[in-house]
């Protein structure tokens, strides 16, 4: 007898090849038949007439990494959208390694990206994170990115400075450690502190201990303004010089004609890279707003060190006037940093994550408006914001992005989506509904990829790329992450305002091989695992 019987619907398998009409029969986890007519019993029939039946979706940019430890309203929110497995750790932002006594600079800094679950969590290795959110019960599949911010600021905390031949070799034992553990690779942000501090030859020995796993890097670039090319030149000599595969987070730059780069010319860059046999890949996800920590409002002289040394310089009036200057200023550039009040402005800067009970009347406005309600400047208020917060406040830019270039991205080859999600304070709302957004909106109403190429880039290619071998395909023998998916309905929506809205038209989710979504209703049960990566298994893959 079969578990489940998946009957009628058309499948489109994830390698990109047509479509096809045939049933599918799920025994003990896996797709044991995949058969014209199966006539078999089964515990559970399946009628997919008129629905779409595809892998699971891969998530390859979450930073869901607390979500585990969530209430069940957060830790539903992938599966909603038919992610089956989702890979956190992402932009040097990750909570490993985080030593709960050491780290609290750490844990202050990225909460208002990987949210504030109210606990004292303490993950100094991989082994520990994976007991830990296990213990707990995953909802959907999850792997793991060791995180270069969290190892730097465990070996040097948040100093400005070139990293000394010891601390590069303490760096380079714990990127190490974490790939003998299973983690699929490393996420560097050098927009961040303490990313924004390191230099290349630091990068460059800590990606040749990811190369020797053949992990993957995933690198949220240095700029996104007019110099991000510059950025990328810097990313592709790394992975020259250290062999590495590279993946670029979030490849966009801003829809601005003064501090903008347009889409031809980033895929220009990828293009060369590859015909210099460079291993390259890149995500986007699908919103025209972006999302990220409030102090990238400030260029990096004012947010070296952390807070206190933050705080300092933003209650001297000459430094304030100095950062007045340079804020209002084209002409402005560091390396790291890239000048929102001007490339989006304040009126369209969103506050969405705050810790403070007197701060919660802020959600869900504008910097620009508040600032016009209270009778001050816009600068003086985020500031005074952000030291109340202890500068952990997260932001969404509104309108940053151009549609025409997203579409132009999103036909690469090489491109995947990951919805970049923030599962904190009133988040983005690609935290909801990337997947139905980028199906509904680009493959049914806007027909910029066939189905087949769509689900390709959320399935099989994120699948081949990170090393996982059973998943990403509807295959025999293949773990049985399925969706099945209405495409005349599916939709995400693009609301910043009511960013909560759930997605529709994802009917059911089988994740291996149990009903995890049915009739559009998350089920109660947790059927998710942690995956770690088997270089032993990848030299055969």
């Amino acid at each position: 007898m079969l578990d489940i019987i998946i009957k009628n619907g058309c499948i489109v398998d994830g390698t990109g090849n047509p479509s096809y009409k045939k049933d599918l029969g799920i025994k003990d986890g896996k797709i044991l038949k995949i058969e014209n007519n199966i006539e078999e019993e089964a515990l559970e029939i399946i009628d997919a007439k008129g629905l779409v039946v595809s892998p699971g979706f891969i998530d390859v940019h979450s930073h869901n990494d607390l979500v585990p430890f969530m209430d069940d309203n957060i830790k539903k929110l992938k599966l909603m959208q038919g992610v089956t497995t989702e890979l956190v750790g992402q932009c040097g932002l990750g909570v490993i390694p985080c030593i709960e006594e050491e780290n609290d600079i750490w844990k202050n800094y990225i909460r208002g990206v990987v949210g504030d679950p109210g606990l004292k969590w303490n993950f100094p290795n991989v082994d520990k994170y994976i007991d830990q959110i296990t213990s707990k019960g995953l909802k959907n599949n999850v792997s793991i990115l060791i995180s270069h911010g969290a190892i730097r600021t465990s070996v040097m905390e948040f100093e400005n400075r070139i990293a000394t031949k010891e601390e590069v070799n303490a760096m380079c034992i714990i990127a190490d450690n974490a790939m003998k553990s299973g983690a699929f690779g490393m996420s560097i942000g050098l927009q961040y502190i303490p990313g924004i501090f390191s230099g290349k030859e630091e990068l460059i020995e800590i990606c040749k201990v990811i190369a020797k796993y053949d992990g993957i890097v995933m690198v949220h670039l240095r700029n996104h303004d007019d110099t991000i090319t510059n950025a990328l030149d810097e990313m592709i000599y790394i992975a020259q010089h250290s062999k590495v595969r590279l993946h670029i987070s979030h490849l966009r730059s801003y829809n601005s004609k003064e501090l903008g780069c347009d889409a031809k010319s980033l895929m220009g860059y990828i293009d060369k890279a590859v015909n210099k046999g460079i291993k390259i890949t890149f995500d986007e996800h699908l919103y025209l707003s972006g999302s990220t920590l409030m102090t990238q409002l400030l260029p990096p002289w004012i947010t070296a060190g952390g807070s206190y040394e933050m705080t300092k310089r933003l209650e001297n009036k000459e430094t304030l006037l100095k950062l007045k200057e340079e804020l209002a200023s084209y002409k402005t550039h560091y390396a790291g940093w890239d000048n929102y009040s001007l490339i989006t402005g304040w009126d369209n800067i969103l506050i969405t994550s705050v810790k403070r009970d007197e701060n919660l009347k802020y959600l869900g406005k504008t910097i620009g408006n508040i600032a016009k309600e209270l009778g001050m400047d816009e600068l003086d208020f985020a500031l005074k914001l952000l030291i109340k917060e202890k500068f952990g406040v997260a932001i969404v830019t509104l309108n940053v992005f151009s549609e025409e270039d997203t579409i132009k991205l999103i036909q690469h080859p090489l491109q995947m989506v990951g919805s970049d999600s923030i599962p904190a304070g009133n988040p983005h709302p690609r935290l909801y509904g990337n997947y139905p957004l980028f199906i509904g909106k680009f493959v049914r109403d806007k027909k910029v990829l066939s189905l087949e190429e769509a689900v390709y880039k959320i399935s099989y290619l994120p699948a081949k790329t990170l090393g996982l071998r059973d998943v990403g395909e509807i295959e025999l023998g293949k773990t049985a992450d399925i969706v099945l998916f209405d495409l005349n309905k599916v939709k995400g929506f693009e609301n910043y305002f009511e960013p909560t809205k759930a997605p529709v038209g994802v009917k059911y989710v089988i994740l291996n091989g149990k009903i995890a979504v049915r009739d559009s209703v998350v089920c109660n049960d947790c059927y998710g695992k942690a995956y770690r990566r088997s270089f032993l298994e990848m030299e055969a893959y």
